[in-house]
């Protein structure tokens, strides 16, 4: 049996059946709810990792995610029944699937160009071994084309067979944030559709019409499917670059950023993000680039895009500047200071540090031959080795010791709802507080020679 060359009455049977093997390559932080989604929906899944370490300990039901409702669960249960397989070639991953999901990570290369060597390789493996009749669907954010023209070409130039006749194709981006994956692949969004012909598009939404309970948006095409996640990535990424400069300017007016910004979103059409100490992770600084890349091979100039990604940029140094600065009202020269920074990944209870403010800030402080400390409950003392060479401490308590500087840089469940009165027993008399999150609230039982409680926009 093979799925895609089924006629449209037989697809309800199948799939009602859970007849159709899904094969999901990519079992990472995405990877893994995918599989989880279809394997609670009653289908067979195989998952596919490069990385052998990570293949055996999902097959020993163990796999390598924290912080993720429901994931962990649903994927032992799916060992347990013999639903679910981890394996560790493109080969076996084809030959025991009939649609193959995609969803390993684009990343820039160091001239902020998308770097689309290892979906290239991935393609030009799944060619040698696809057979007719399957599904190749790509859930990996790409730049805009890339289905239609590179995958498509590959996969007929090194499969002899025709796309969208003999192999279906199509682009169906994944819409999740890590800490409810889950719910967001069933139950937050409905699922953009777009094949490489009508049939694909057809084949691919009555899959994922199963799995999803908000239902499928099929578009036009591949290419206005993936323009979709790049163009609300940009606007994400130019949102937050606003809210910065916002950010900057009610602090040399001494006005309170987050105020006001809440004031003008009791509108319906106002919906200004938070500004903070940059834009970290896999997904937002990097989409702009995609954007920017697809405009510069039409002969277009994306200003916005390119001033956004100047102005999220500019944030950790601004931070740095903004440390120093507030040392100085303390008559405390940088040098002689003991800076505590709290969170390395860029986001609350994520583990993620890719593109992470902090890193830079970390980085920045270091040129000054500071003493940092970092703390952050996600990670252990030999990753932060390999990450970045500074001081650890993982108890955040343990770090706050002697500190002349805190820098809050992650809203984790570890530093949220802290009053500012917390930090009075585990610091020096007089310590800053820079909270670039806007969780720590001031409880008022802290002099004000004491503790200086300092927000981005404030």
């Amino acid at each position: 049996m093979k799925y895609y060359l089924s006629t449209d009455e037989d697809d309800v049977d199948l799939l009602d059946k859970k007849l159709v093997r899904i094969g999901v390559i990519g079992q990472g932080k995405m990877g893994l709810p995918i599989s989880a989604v279809f394997l609670l929906g009653g289908y067979n899944v195989t998952g596919m990792d490069i990385n052998a370490e990570v293949v055996n300990a999902i097959n020993k039901g163990e796999p390598p995610i924290e912080r993720e409702p429901g994931v962990k669960e649903s994927i032992r249960e799916g060992i347990q029944r013999g639903t679910y397989v981890c394996v560790n070639t493109v080969e076996e991953v084809t030959k025991r699937s009939d649609i193959l999901i995609i969803i390993i990570p684009v990343l820039l290369d160091k001239f902020v160009n998308p770097n689309l060597n290892p979906l290239r390789k991935l393609i030009d493996e799944i060619a040698s071994h696809i057979q007719k009749g399957q599904i190749i669907v790509i859930e990996s954010t790409v730049p805009i084309g890339t289905t239609e023209n590179i995958v498509k070409n590959a996969l007929e130039s090194k499969s002899g067979l025709k796309i969208g006749k003999d192999i279906g194709l199509g682009f169906a981006p994944e819409r999740t944030s890590s800490g409810q994956a889950i719910d967001d692949i069933r139950d937050n969004y409905a699922k953009i559709v777009g094949g490489i012909n009508k049939r694909s598009t057809d084949k691919i939404g009555n899959l994922y019409k199963t799995i999803n309970n908000k239902g499928v948006i099929k578009m036009s095409s591949a290419s206005s499917a993936e323009a979709v996640k790049i163009f609300k990535g940009t606007y994400r990424d130019l949102n937050m670059a606003l809210a910065n400069e916002f950010a900057k300017l009610t602090e040399k007016l001494r006005l309170n950023v987050h105020e006001i910004i809440d004031a003008a979103n009791t509108e319906p059409y106002s919906h200004i993000h938070k500004p903070g100490a940059g834009v970290g992770g896999h997904c937002i600084p990097v989409y702009p680039h995609f954007l920017i890349n697809a405009a510069t091979s039409v002969g277009l100039k994306t200003r916005l895009a390119e001033l956004g990604r100047e102005v999220n940029l500019s944030m950790p140094e601004h931070v740095v500047n903004r440390i120093i600065k507030e040392l100085n009202s303390f008559k405390k020269p940088l040098k002689d200071s003991k800076i505590v920074v709290l969170g390395l990944s860029y986001r609350g209870n994520v583990k993620e540090h890719r593109n992470s403010p902090t890193i830079e800030i970390l980085k920045k402080l270091k040129e000054y031959d500071v003493d940092v400390l970092l703390s952050d409950p996600l990670y252990t003392e030999e990753e932060i080795k390999q990450i970045i060479n500074v001081e650890f401490e993982k108890n955040f308590m343990l770090s706050l010791k002697d500190a002349d500087c805190v820098v809050i840089l992650a809203d984790h469940n570890e530093y949220k709802n802290l009053e500012l009165s917390f930090f009075e027993n585990h610091v020096k008399k007089t310590c800053i507080i820079f909270d670039t999150k806007n969780i720590i609230k001031n409880d008022g039982k802290v002099e004000k020679d004491k503790l200086s409680l300092i927000k981005i926009g404030e």
